[in-house]
């Protein structure tokens, strides 16, 4: 204690300290101390509890004992003051407060509080750099204005998330790349699939981080599928796979995969097919639908595969069809890119309840965003734009606002 000097803090406590200046260099640890100290000197606080130093301890696999050597090593060594509290006739410490943590941080390797929010600065000054250029840069033949709208949100939380540490920081903001060249490329698959797409494996993404993707985006309409990909449909219709067949007529709707669709010998003939975009708007349509119409649910921008899958209905049960999207920028991309089935194959479709008439009753009143406005400039300059589509599309741009199918049908 020689060394030590010894300040009263009232009748009870007292701070201990080294007599001597912080040092310059670290006095020799082994591997327990030294994984200890990391995560002890890893926060920013001045002062840390006893309580606190040993549960990090233990986290780290090291006993009691060897965190109460180090701390009486960092105490001699002149790193800390040490509070303590005569409690039974016996001193014992209950808090230690750094002397110069930013020359221990230094020393350790570790990165300081004014480092550590420069770097979180620069990268998240990076993403939303790269956010702006996107918004210039995307190809509008394959834009989700919706994905635009996430991807701004969860840049803004990120940035408004000062407590986040900066290894978690780096991870979202890779995903956030991730989900959008996912979107770019155009790719289907499963979470699996994703994963390898965003980190090379296929079990990489952690439980927090698909947690984190989950509410911030719709990875369903991204195309990212929790289980194999199915098709809803309703109707008065059956489908056959040789001597095996499914009537869908007694059920409400059911949902098939679309690799079994694909493999379909034949289907019963139909009046018309109709396609709505909306989940709710779809079973709700389903409860009460005409005999000779067969329903299925078009999931957003379909998936490739979701495409084949209706390629091959429409290819055995030749239909004319209704297409029902969203009165919205995207809704009208959608219908256009799905009508193309039936035009390839000779039949026809036209828009159902998705024109001016629908958008103008609706109370819904969702401005426009600059990834749908530069997809209705798109939209407008196809000279074989279908008229009911043209004048909704004229009308969105002219007012500035869009709404979704759920509130009329």
């Amino acid at each position: 204690m020689q060394e030590l000097l010894l300040l009263p803090k009232g009748r009870n406590a007292r701070d201990l300290c080294s007599r001597n200046a912080v040092p310059l260099t670290l006095p020799l640890l082994d591997a327990e101390h030294k994984t200890a100290l990391l995560r002890w000197a890893r926060s920013d606080a001045q002062t840390r509890t006893r309580a606190a130093l040993l549960k990090e301890a233990q986290t780290s696999g090291i006993t009691i004992e060897k965190a109460e050597h180090l701390c009486d090593k960092l105490l001699v060594n002149g790193w800390i003051t040490r509070r303590e509290q005569l409690t039974g006739g016996n001193w014992l410490w209950e808090s230690v407060t750094w002397r110069d943590l930013l020359r221990l941080q230094n020393l350790l390797g570790l990165s300081n509080a004014s480092q550590r929010l420069q770097a979180r600065q620069a990268k998240i000054t990076e993403i939303v750099e790269w956010l702006d250029a996107r918004r210039i840069t995307t190809t509008t033949s394959v834009l989700d204005p919706d994905l635009l709208d996430e991807l701004s949100r969860s840049v803004t939380e990120l940035e408004q998330d000062k407590m986040l540490r900066l290894e978690v920081l780096d991870s979202r903001l890779s995903l956030l790349k991730a989900v959008a060249s996912w979107h770019d490329n155009q790719q289907q698959g499963s979470r699996r699939n994703f994963a390898l797409h965003a980190r090379d494996t296929t079990k990489s993404l952690s439980a927090a981080e698909w947690h984190w993707l989950e509410s911030t985006f719709d990875l369903e309409r991204l195309g990212i599928a929790r289980f194999a990909q199915v098709a809803w449909l309703a109707g008065d219709i059956e489908l056959i796979w040789g001597k095996h067949k499914v009537d869908l007529a007694p059920l409400h709707c059911l949902g098939l995969p679309l690799d079994d669709l694909q493999k379909l010998d034949t289907v019963s003939s139909l009046e018309r097919w109709w396609l709505i975009e909306n989940r709710a708007s779809f079973e709700k349509q389903a409860g009460q639908i005409k005999k000779g119409v067969v329903l299925i649910w078009m999931p957003g921008r379909p998936s490739h595969a979701w495409m084949l899958a209706m390629s091959n209905l429409l290819r055995l049960a030749p239909a004319t069809a209704w297409i029902s999207a969203d009165a919205d920028p995207a809704g009208v991309d959608i219908a256009c890119g799905v009508g193309q089935l039936w035009e390839k194959q000779g039949s026809t479709w036209e828009p159902h309840l998705m024109g001016v008439e629908q958008w103008e009753a609706t109370l819904q009143r969702w401005p426009l965003n600059d990834h749908d406005r530069r997809l209705l400039s798109f939209l407008l300059a196809k000279e074989n734009l279908e008229p009911t589509l043209r004048a909704l599309c004229e009308a969105m741009m002219r007012e500035g606002r869009k709404a979704e199918q759920e509130a009329w049908l």
